[in-house]
C-alpha cells in the first residue's frame, strides 16, 4: 500500500516559511538602518539572496516504512527528489546532475538510502511504549540552509510527528527545542557530541556546498527586475497615505525606503510587509508610510534598490489636486442650466395652454349640438 501525502504547502511548511521570513524581515531592517547610517555600500545589497530547503516525509510503524521520500527546493525551485520506491535520486534538470558531477551524486543518493534505516530507527523508538505498535505515523524533517554574499547566514531544522512540531533546531538559539513532552528521549542524543558533528558535517556538505556547486555552475533561475508602483490617498481625516509595492522581481533580496527631496524618512515612520512568495516563484514587497494633516505628500520618492536595477532608482509620488474651475467656466454652466429651465418651464406652459383650449372647445361644441 502506498500513502500519499500532501506536498510543500501544508501548514506545517507555510509556518516555517512564515518563520523564514520574519528573520528575512529582521535582517532587512538591519540593513535599511545600515543605509540610512551610510553604511552600506551599494554592491552589498547586489549580491544575491539564496536558500536551500530539503523535506523528508516517511510514513511507518517501528517495524517497516510504508512510504519515505524527499524533495529538493533551491531558491523555492525543485531541483531533486527521492522516493524509496526506486531509490533513485531524480534530477529537475540535467544539467544539475552535471553541475554536482557522477560521484557526488552516487554520494548523495546512497546517504538518503541510509536516511531510511535512520527514519525507521526513530519510529521504532518513538512507538516503543505504544500499545498499537504497528500504528502508521508520519514523520516530516525540514531542513533549510541561507546564503549571502556567498557566505552562510543561517541553518535551520525543524522535526513534526503527524503533522505537529516535535523538536526544532535554530543555529542562532544553537540548542534543540523540545516541542512535544514525547520529544523530551530524544535530547540526549541529539545534543550529544557525535551528533552534533554528523550534524554540522551533513548541513555543510548536503545542504551549503551542494547549493553553491549549483549556483556555481548556473543560477537556478534568472534575475528579474521589479515593477514598482506608488500610489496617493487622502482620507477624509486629512491624512495622507503614500504606499509603494514592489512584485514580479528575483532574487528576494531588496530594499525599499521613502525619501523626500534628499532626507531619508527614518525607521519608525513608515510599515512594511516584508518580502512575500508570489506564485510564480518571483517576490513582493509593501511598505506605506502616514503623513500628518498638514503634510500633503508632495516631492516624496520611493527608492528601490535590487541587483537588477543596477543602482537605487526612485520612483516619484504624483500627488492628483482638484482641478479648480474658472468663473467664466462657472458663468456659462450656471447660464446653460437656467436657459434649460427656462425652457422646459415654457414648453410646459404652453403645453398646458393648448390642453386647456382643446377641453373648451369640445364643450362648446357639444352644447351647440344639445341646443340644436
Amino acid at each position: 500500500m502506498r500513502v500519499w501525502l500532501q506536498m510543500p504547502g501544508n501548514h506545517l511548511w507555510k509556518a516555517m516559511a512564515s518563520r523564514r521570513r520574519k528573520k528575512r524581515r529582521k535582517k532587512g531592517s538591519f540593513s535599511s538602518l545600515l543605509l540610512i547610517l551610510g553604511v552600506l555600500s551599494l554592491t552589498g545589497i547586489q549580491a544575491a539572496y539564496h536558500e536551500h530547503v530539503i523535506q523528508f516525509t516517511t510514513v511507518g510503524t517501528g517495524s517497516y516504512l510504508l512510504d519515505h521520500f524527499m524533495v529538493d527546493f533551491l531558491d523555492d525551485v525543485q531541483v531533486f527528489s527521492y522516493d524509496k520506491h526506486n531509490q533513485q535520486l531524480m534530477a529537475k534538470e540535467a544539467w544539475i546532475s552535471q553541475a554536482l558531477g557522477a560521484k557526488f551524486i552516487t554520494k548523495i543518493r546512497q546517504k538518503l538510502v541510509d536516511h531510511e534505516k535512520s527514519f525507521l530507527w526513530f519510529l521504532k523508538k518513538l512507538t516503543q511504549n505504544e500499545t498499537k505498535y504497528d500504528v502508521n505515523c508520519m514523520v516530516q524533517v525540514f531542513v533549510s540552509c541561507e546564503i549571502e554574499e556567498n557566505s552562510p547566514i543561517g541553518n535551520e531544522i525543524r522535526v513534526a510527528v503527524d503533522g505537529q512540531d516535535f523538536f526544532f533546531l535554530d543555529e542562532e538559539m544553537g540548542n534543540w527545542t523540545a516541542l512535544m513532552p514525547e520529544a523530551q528521549p530524544f535530547k540526549p542524543i541529539l545534543t550529544s557530541p557525535l551528533w552534533t558533528t554528523q550534524k554540522e558535517h551533513y548541513m555543510q556538505e548536503y545542504c551549503i556546498d551542494t547549493m553553491k556547486k549549483i549556483l556555481q555552475y548556473s543560477s537556478i533561475k534568472k534575475n528579474v527586475p521589479p515593477e514598482v508602483t506608488v500610489s496617493h490617498h487622502e482620507a477624509m481625516d486629512g491624512i495622507t497615505t503614500l504606499a509603494c509595492s514592489a512584485t514580479g522581481f528575483y532574487p528576494s533580496s531588496i530594499l525599499l525606503h521613502w525619501q523626500k527631496g534628499k532626507e531619508i524618512i527614518v525607521a519608525g515612520k513608515e510599515s512594511s510587509s516584508g518580502t512575500l512568495p508570489n506564485a510564480d516563484s518571483t517576490f513582493y514587497q509593501r511598505i506605506t508610510i502616514e503623513l500628518p494633516p498638514d503634510d500633503p505628500g508632495t516631492n516624496y520618492d520611493c527608492v528601490v534598490d535590487h541587483i537588477e536595477l543596477g543602482t537605487p532608482k526612485a520612483y516619484p509620488v504624483h500627488v492628483k489636486y482638484p482641478k479648480k474651475r474658472s468663473w467664466t467656466a462657472t458663468f456659462t454652466i450656471l447660464g446653460v442650466v437656467i436657459l434649460v429651465l427656462s425652457c422646459a418651464a415654457s414648453f410646459i406652459m404652453w403645453k398646458k395652454m393648448k390642453t386647456g383650449y382643446r377641453i373648451l372647445e369640445c364643450v362648446t361644441l357639444e352644447g351647440i349640438i344639445y341646443t340644436t
